[in-house]
């Protein structure tokens, strides 16, 4: 798979043309929404709001004059790149072959690189519930070095990503390259932001600082929220939250899959009131540091009027 990055312009106005065809669209043959969707599910730079799509009037017209097996099987395959993972669309055609879409080459390109960003999002609903990094599972743990980031390791990675066959060890020789050129795509393709750390194989998952950043120098749909240092630096805190927060449909599937949301998003706007709170204290400091050089200055220049007041009068 190729590592080049896919945020031109051209790429972007034609995703935007592709959305407007499904909005536009007063009504949709069955056949016409085979293959706008094969088009939204293969295109690099959309990466969410499949859920909407699937609620537009036009698409659920579409979906009633389809049999119920074409029907069930569309939409299991537009969930699947709403929040689903390259590992449950395997388990599916396994069990059955019918129902999803076969997915093509560059669809599962995209659907591994999403399926990254799912990774990501449960390391974050397990860093809020525990506080001692001991207690984290293994496979998820904060960088040894920030503990604003989350760490996930390769052999992980790729074996939810499907790169290393069940019950295969990861190795470098084999699996790497593969496993890093899906995450050099998600960071170019700004889903998620994170760097590879090849000394101790594993994806580092940065902080919101690192994305907002990224966001400034390119036109990035990935948010996520930075870390709250504690006292204590072996712990993490409640309001840890990591990776991208966007990229994904919100799962309201199941109760589980709702409560996950829902602490994430508790999580970030937590994290965004105290980001604002920590701002406004340091807006608060510059207002009375400058108010306090305001008064000095004044004090100073009553002296100096005053000096040559009486210097005038001695003359």
């Amino acid at each position: 798979m190729t590592t080049a990055p896919l945020s031109s312009s051209s790429s972007t106005a034609a995703g935007s043309l592709l959305i407007d065809e499904f909005y536009s669209s007063k009504s949709l043959s069955p056949a016409l929404l085979h293959s706008l969707l094969q088009r939204l599910l293969s295109h690099p730079r959309i990466h969410n709001g499949f859920v909407d799509i699937l609620q537009l009037p036009s698409v659920q017209s579409a979906l009633e004059n389809m049999d119920e097996a074409k029907r069930d099987s569309l939409i299991a395959t537009v969930k699947l790149f709403a929040f689903g993972t390259i590992q449950e669309y395997l388990e599916l055609k396994e069990k059955n072959g019918d129902a999803v879409w076969t997915l093509t080459d560059a669809q599962l390109d995209k659907l591994r690189m999403l399926s990254v960003v799912s990774v990501a999002r449960r390391g974050q609903i397990k860093s809020t519930e525990k506080t001692d990094v001991d207690m984290i599972p293994s496979d998820y743990h904060a960088a040894a070095n920030n503990n604003s980031s989350l760490s996930i390791p390769y052999a992980h990675l790729a074996a939810e990503l499907q790169i290393t066959p069940v019950g295969t060890p990861f190795n470098d020789k084999d699996h790497m390259r593969q496993l890093e050129d899906v995450l050099i795509q998600c960071v170019y393709s700004n889903i998620i932001a994170g760097k590879l750390d090849q000394a101790s194989k594993a994806f580092v998952v940065e902080s919101h600082v690192a994305l907002q950043d990224q966001q400034q120098q390119s036109s990035s749909s990935s948010l996520g929220m930075k870390h709250k240092d504690g006292a204590n630096k072996s712990t993490i805190t409640s309001n840890t939250v990591h990776g991208s927060l966007l990229s994904r449909d919100i799962d309201t599937t199941t109760a589980e899959s709702t409560n996950n949301e829902v602490k994430r998003m508790i999580s970030t706007l937590e994290q965004f009131l105290s980001s604002s709170n920590k701002l406004l204290s340091s807006l608060e400091d510059i207002s009375n540091v400058s108010a306090s050089l305001r008064k000095e200055d004044e004090k100073r220049w009553r002296n100096v009027e005053k000096k040559l007041s009486e210097e005038g009068s001695g003359s």
